[in-house]
């Protein structure tokens, strides 16, 4: 009786091994395909502000400006960036970055990567930005948006940067294999303002933004 215990137990134990390389070569054939096919099935996703939201109606803001695209990692993150400006004093600007992912880029060290794409966009402006804090106002957003707000130190004049951040994902991305993918897209937007009056109009218009 004890031999066939014996197979018994060895047939199990063989089992428990097969079963472990295929998962193991099952998670490497999803990671190798979503490597090569993940770059031609994330689409860039501009965010932007409709042209009949109210300051751009009026002619106090003009836009879009600017509109740029770039990619992260390969390609597995697909960036766009479009600008909004005043008209009459040149006192404000808004940039909407958007970026799009399969991966929720909130698992990522999210903070600290919005913190530096604000940076590298107040560079370009000049700005030096000091003395951080986080908001909490309510605004007419999704719910889990954030809103930083810094000095700009630019030497000229007070400036000050607003970001306002969320993160959202698209269930209906189809890849050219007929495939659905869940694509999330995290929206930043950046307020550069000389004054209180042209954030409250750069706010008005990222919360129309789509």
């Amino acid at each position: 009786m004890e031999e066939p215990e014996l197979r018994v137990g060895g047939w199990e134990k063989e089992k428990g091994r097969r079963t472990f390389r295929r998962l193991f070569n099952l998670i490497l054939i999803l990671v190798v395909t979503f490597a090569i096919v993940g770059p031609s099935a994330i689409n860039y996703n501009p965010a932007y502000v409709p042209s009949d939201s109210l300051y751009l109606a009026n002619g106090m803001w003009n836009g879009p400006f600017d509109v740029q695209y770039s990619k992260e990692f390969s390609g597995h993150i697909k960036i766009s960036s479009v600008t909004y400006e005043t008209t009459l004093d040149k006192s404000g600007e808004l940039r909407i970055i958007s970026m799009s992912s399969f991966m929720n880029l909130e698992d990522v060290e999210f903070q600290n990567r919005v913190i530096e794409i604000v940076k590298e966009e107040a560079s370009k402006e000049s700005l030096t930005l000091t003395n951080g804090v986080v908001l909490d106002e309510n605004l007419n957003l999704q719910a889990g948006y954030s809103i930083y707000q810094w000095e700009g130190d630019g030497g000229a004049e007070e400036i000050t940067v607003r970001a306002i951040v969320w993160n959202e994902k698209d269930e209906y991305i189809l890849d050219n294999l007929g495939n659905y993918y869940k694509q999330y897209q995290t929206v930043i937007c950046i307020i550069f303002a000389a004054s209180g009056t042209t954030i409250s109009q750069a706010t008005e218009l990222i919360e129309d933004v789509i």
